[in-house]
C-alpha cells in the first residue's frame, strides 16, 4: 500500500551509492551497473581506489540473488594489464559490449 501511494504521489528517493568496501580478496566478486566481475588475481590497491571512482563496489551478501551479467573470467587480467592512461577506454569498452541496450 505505500507503494502505491509513494508512486502515486511521486514521493521517491534516489538511492545512495552503496558504501566503498574493503579491498576485495581473490575469490570474491564485485559490481557496477548489474554487471559482475570475479577478482581472479590480487588486485593492488592503486587498481581498487579507480574501480571504486568507476562505480564498482564489494558485493555485499554471500549468495547475492539481484539479477546480472557475469563477465568473463578474463575481464579482470585485462585490467590489471592495462596501464592506467588505458583503462578508462578499457572500461568503456567493456561496458558498452556487455551492458544490455535498454
Amino acid at each position: 500500500m505505500k507503494d502505491k501511494l509513494r508512486t502515486l504521489f511521486s514521493i521517491r528517493t534516489k538511492r545512495q551509492a552503496p558504501p566503498v568496501g574493503p579491498l576485495p580478496p581473490v575469490g570474491s566478486s564485485i559490481m557496477c551497473r548489474g554487471l559482475k566481475m570475479q577478482i581472479t588475481h590480487p588486485m593492488p590497491r592503486e587498481l581498487w581506489d579507480w574501480m571504486v571512482l568507476s562505480g564498482w563496489r564489494n558485493v555485499p551478501v554471500a549468495n547475492d540473488r539481484r539479477q546480472s551479467i557475469e563477465l568473463p573470467a578474463r575481464t579482470m587480467k585485462e585490467l590489471l594489464d592495462a596501464a592506467p592512461s588505458e583503462r578508462e577506454a578499457l572500461h568503456a569498452r567493456i561496458l558498452r559490449t556487455t551492458t544490455p541496450a535498454s
